[in-house]
């Protein structure tokens, strides 16, 4: 008998042995300990993600246990039309031109950050450069100081918390929503009263004929970006890290061959994603794998697990630079694929190329490692590293 999902699964140091059993042999698994449903091969997931009809965005929010006052509200816990002239907006604002035109700060702040970094010899890899990397970036697309951004850090790393609070106390993720919206609400008021050259003033400029977007809706999406963008970024990062350490050989090779990082990248987010999985409800009872699902049940869409369905994968569990093809869910897929994806993209790219750049090996501390607590996501929170420079 397959012991139950938990929502402490993906804190594991190695969950993949277990998504394999659960995929395997109960692919529609449903866990009486959290109350919801796991899917974990990889049609099944494209299917949930592409098939918004039959499988709600909406219904219940994109997250586990998700907050009522975020569904419907979000580009992510929304479904067409309403999610489309929405995106389409949102899109005419964070355009590739943004996304270029922030590359050469990336570069130039990611080699600062690896240089002070590396010279050490030990450092946290979160605090000396994930989170300053992420904070700066996301604070120039928003207009957000760097100094603000650190200090918003706490409340989007609550945001995801999914523990329960002592007896009279109101749940972290529920305090940090409050904080983070009073905070953006002043950011937005800001923006309408002296609009820069950011994303959140080209939000509120984007036009599609006479529709244009709320300072709600602005609001929201800016939450969004900030929340989502600085966890799935910190923890695409740390896992390429990790993912390093536990492949000298890959590490070799991309120091011979740098122009391998892209493959890297894409091949780490298929081996340890960063985002776990999403939620979507059913609108219907769906039968699936010998079993009914019912409408309206909480319903996770394991991308973890997915990306290492060897239907689709060879060997999966190998880090395989030469994989010939990066037909991953890492970033997502359907209406809801990843909007930030190829920002993300280009600055893991960069994050990989200095740190290669500068490291003939790498090893972390898996005694002070802590993992993010966040069920919907895997990484690191905290990460000693030691690296052995090419000076």
């Amino acid at each position: 008998m397959i012991e139950p999902y938990t929502l402490d699964v993906p804190r594991r140091p190695d969950p993949y042995p277990y998504y394999a059993q659960l995929r395997e042999l109960d692919p529609a698994h449903y866990s009486p300990i959290e109350d919801i449903w796991v899917l974990t091969r990889f049609d099944d997931c494209v299917a949930a993600f592409s098939d918004w009809q039959t499988w709600s965005s909406e219904r219940r929010g994109n997250l586990l246990n998700d907050l009522p006052e975020r569904i419907g509200r979000t580009l992510g816990t929304t479904d067409p039309p309403r999610h489309t002239w929405a995106r389409r907006l949102v899109n005419t604002a964070f355009t590739p031109r943004i996304i270029s035109g922030l590359e050469p700060l990336i570069r130039e702040l990611s080699a600062k950050l690896h240089d002070a970094a590396c010279r050490k010899g030990t450092f946290e890899y979160v605090h000396d450069i994930s989170a300053p990397l992420n904070a700066r970036i996301l604070g120039a697309m928003f207009g957000v100081p760097e100094e603000e951004f650190l200090r918003v850090r706490g409340w989007l790393d609550d945001f995801f918390v999914r523990d329960k609070p002592e007896p009279g106390r109101e749940p972290r993720q529920v305090v940090a929503m409050r904080q983070l919206r009073a905070y953006v609400d002043t950011l937005v008021a800001d923006r309408l009263r002296c609009p820069g050259d950011d994303l959140m003033s080209a939000m509120l400029r984007a036009r599609e004929g006479d529709m244009a977007l709320s300072h709600e809706q602005v609001a929201v999406t800016t939450m969004t970006f900030l929340t989502a963008g600085f966890e799935s970024t910190n923890n695409l990062f740390t896992n390429m890290v990790a993912a390093l350490v536990a492949h000298p050989g890959v590490l070799a090779r991309l120091r011979r061959d740098p122009a391998t990082v892209p493959a890297f990248v894409e091949e780490a987010m298929r081996w340890d994603a960063a985002a776990q999985g999403f939620v979507r409800t059913p609108t219907r009872d769906v039968e699936l794998h010998g079993k009914i699902i019912p409408s309206g049940a909480q319903v996770l869409v394991h991308i973890g697990a997915a990306n290492r369905d060897p239907r689709v994968f060879s060997d999966p569990d190998h880090f395989d630079l030469d994989r010939p093809s990066s037909r991953h869910l890492g970033l997502g897929q359907g209406a809801h694929f990843c909007i930030g994806g190829p920002l993300a993209r280009v600055l893991a790219r960069v994050a990989a190329e200095d740190l290669v750049a500068r490291a003939e090996r790498i090893e972390i501390d898996p005694g002070t490692a802590v993992r993010v607590s966040t069920p919907n996501f895997r990484g690191f929170q905290h990460l000693d590293v030691t690296v052995w420079t090419t000076d």
